[in-house]
Protein backbone atom coordinates (compact mmCIF):
# COMPACT_ATOMS: atom_id res chain seq x y z
CA UNK A 1 0.00 0.00 0.00
CA UNK A 2 2.91 2.47 0.73
CA UNK A 3 4.26 2.03 -2.45
CA UNK A 4 1.39 2.83 -4.29
CA UNK A 5 0.34 5.52 -1.82
CA UNK A 6 3.58 7.75 -2.44
CA UNK A 7 4.27 6.68 -5.82
CA UNK A 8 0.86 7.84 -7.15
CA UNK A 9 2.03 10.95 -9.03
CA UNK A 10 4.77 9.95 -10.34
CA UNK A 11 5.41 7.70 -13.87
CA UNK A 12 9.55 7.92 -13.45
CA UNK A 13 11.76 5.07 -13.49
CA UNK A 14 12.22 4.48 -10.18
CA UNK A 15 8.32 5.18 -9.20
CA UNK A 16 7.86 2.47 -11.59
CA UNK A 17 10.20 0.10 -10.75
CA UNK A 18 9.20 0.18 -6.65
CA UNK A 19 5.49 -0.89 -8.13
CA UNK A 20 6.67 -3.18 -10.46
CA UNK A 21 9.02 -4.61 -7.79
CA UNK A 22 6.65 -4.86 -4.99
CA UNK A 23 3.93 -6.68 -7.15
CA UNK A 24 6.35 -8.99 -7.58
CA UNK A 25 7.19 -9.99 -4.24
CA UNK A 26 3.77 -9.90 -3.74
CA UNK A 27 3.15 -12.46 -6.42
CA UNK A 28 6.11 -14.90 -5.02
CA UNK A 29 4.28 -13.68 -1.67
CA UNK A 30 1.25 -15.72 -2.87
CA UNK A 31 2.73 -18.72 -4.37
CA UNK A 32 5.24 -19.47 -1.98
CA UNK A 33 1.85 -19.53 0.41
CA UNK A 34 -0.47 -20.85 -1.53
CA UNK A 35 0.66 -22.75 -4.53
CA UNK A 36 4.19 -24.34 -3.20
CA UNK A 37 3.74 -23.44 0.48
CA UNK A 38 6.73 -23.97 3.09
CA UNK A 39 6.57 -25.12 6.78
CA UNK A 40 5.50 -21.90 8.44
CA UNK A 41 5.49 -23.79 12.07
CA UNK A 42 1.81 -24.67 13.67
CA UNK A 43 -0.95 -22.54 13.84
CA UNK A 44 -2.16 -20.94 17.10
CA UNK A 45 -5.26 -19.30 16.51
CA UNK A 46 -5.97 -16.06 18.37
CA UNK A 47 -7.25 -16.03 22.01
CA UNK A 48 -9.63 -13.51 23.10
CA UNK A 49 -6.90 -11.13 24.83
CA UNK A 50 -5.04 -10.93 21.83
CA UNK A 51 -7.55 -10.19 19.76
CA UNK A 52 -7.63 -7.27 22.36
CA UNK A 53 -4.07 -6.24 21.96
CA UNK A 54 -4.65 -5.87 18.42
CA UNK A 55 -7.47 -3.80 18.46
CA UNK A 56 -6.18 -1.45 21.01
CA UNK A 57 -2.93 -1.25 18.82
CA UNK A 58 -4.81 -0.31 15.79
CA UNK A 59 -6.68 2.07 17.89
CA UNK A 60 -3.61 3.80 19.18
CA UNK A 61 -1.94 3.68 15.91
CA UNK A 62 -5.07 5.83 13.96
CA UNK A 63 -4.72 8.02 17.21
CA UNK A 64 -0.87 8.37 17.62
CA UNK A 65 -0.89 9.22 13.45
CA UNK A 66 -3.97 12.27 13.53
CA UNK A 67 -2.18 13.81 16.54
CA UNK A 68 1.48 13.54 14.78
CA UNK A 69 -0.10 14.92 12.10
CA UNK A 70 -1.78 17.81 13.34
CA UNK A 71 1.64 18.24 15.30
CA UNK A 72 3.62 18.04 11.65
CA UNK A 73 0.53 20.33 10.67
CA UNK A 74 1.06 23.06 13.14
CA UNK A 75 4.97 23.12 12.93
CA UNK A 76 4.48 24.03 9.12
CA UNK A 77 6.11 20.12 7.95
CA UNK A 78 2.94 18.20 7.10
CA UNK A 79 4.70 17.06 4.23
CA UNK A 80 6.84 14.47 6.66
CA UNK A 81 3.25 12.40 7.25
CA UNK A 82 4.23 9.51 4.85
CA UNK A 83 7.40 8.79 7.70
CA UNK A 84 5.12 9.61 10.32
CA UNK A 85 2.67 6.84 9.41
CA UNK A 86 5.73 4.01 8.56
CA UNK A 87 7.19 5.22 11.96
CA UNK A 88 4.04 4.46 13.60
CA UNK A 89 2.56 1.06 11.89
CA UNK A 90 6.56 -0.15 12.88
CA UNK A 91 5.89 0.80 16.39
CA UNK A 92 2.19 -1.08 16.18
CA UNK A 93 3.60 -3.93 15.10
CA UNK A 94 5.79 -4.71 18.57
CA UNK A 95 2.98 -5.56 20.93
CA UNK A 96 2.08 -7.86 17.79
CA UNK A 97 5.18 -9.95 18.16
CA UNK A 98 4.69 -9.73 22.13
CA UNK A 99 1.04 -10.74 21.70
CA UNK A 100 1.16 -13.46 19.07
CA UNK A 101 4.74 -14.69 19.78
CA UNK A 102 5.71 -14.14 16.49
CA UNK A 103 8.79 -13.23 15.61
CA UNK A 104 8.96 -11.86 12.11
CA UNK A 105 6.46 -8.63 13.63
CA UNK A 106 9.67 -7.48 16.02
CA UNK A 107 11.76 -7.61 12.21
CA UNK A 108 9.10 -5.41 10.86
CA UNK A 109 8.41 -3.19 13.05
CA UNK A 110 11.95 -2.59 13.89
CA UNK A 111 12.95 -2.15 9.86
CA UNK A 112 10.03 0.43 9.42
CA UNK A 113 10.77 2.27 12.68
CA UNK A 114 13.99 2.78 11.08
CA UNK A 115 13.02 4.00 7.86
CA UNK A 116 10.27 6.29 9.13
CA UNK A 117 12.44 7.68 11.83
CA UNK A 118 15.01 8.49 9.30
CA UNK A 119 12.71 9.90 7.14
CA UNK A 120 11.41 12.22 10.09
CA UNK A 121 15.32 13.08 11.45
CA UNK A 122 16.13 13.73 7.76
CA UNK A 123 13.04 16.08 7.72
CA UNK A 124 12.35 16.78 3.35
CA UNK A 125 9.27 15.80 1.77
CA UNK A 126 11.95 13.76 -0.47
CA UNK A 127 13.10 11.72 2.98
CA UNK A 128 10.05 10.83 4.15
CA UNK A 129 8.13 10.00 0.77
CA UNK A 130 11.32 7.68 0.11
CA UNK A 131 11.35 6.44 4.03
CA UNK A 132 7.17 5.29 2.97
CA UNK A 133 8.07 4.02 -0.09
CA UNK A 134 11.26 2.05 1.38
CA UNK A 135 9.19 1.24 4.44
CA UNK A 136 6.20 -0.69 1.57
CA UNK A 137 9.17 -2.42 -0.32
CA UNK A 138 10.60 -3.72 3.37
CA UNK A 139 7.55 -4.97 4.50
CA UNK A 140 6.97 -7.22 1.41
CA UNK A 141 10.13 -8.56 1.51
CA UNK A 142 9.83 -9.87 4.84
CA UNK A 143 6.53 -11.14 4.24
CA UNK A 144 8.10 -13.35 1.05
CA UNK A 145 10.56 -14.13 3.74
CA UNK A 146 8.40 -15.14 5.83
CA UNK A 147 6.09 -17.27 3.62
CA UNK A 148 9.43 -19.02 2.23
CA UNK A 149 10.04 -19.88 6.25
CA UNK A 150 12.52 -17.58 7.59
CA UNK A 151 10.57 -16.78 10.54
CA UNK A 152 9.37 -20.52 11.16
CA UNK A 153 10.17 -21.67 14.64
CA UNK A 154 13.16 -24.09 14.61
CA UNK A 155 12.24 -26.32 17.75
CA UNK A 156 8.66 -28.28 18.20
CA UNK A 157 5.87 -25.63 19.79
Amino acid sequence: MFVFSYTSGSTGPVAMGARVLVLAVVAATLWFLFVAPRPLGPFVPARGWQIGVYVLCVIAEFAVIAAGSGLLEAAGVAELRPALIALVVGVHFLPFAWAFKERMFYTLGGTLMLLGGAGLLIGTSTSALVAAVASGLAMACLVLAYSLGAFASRTRA
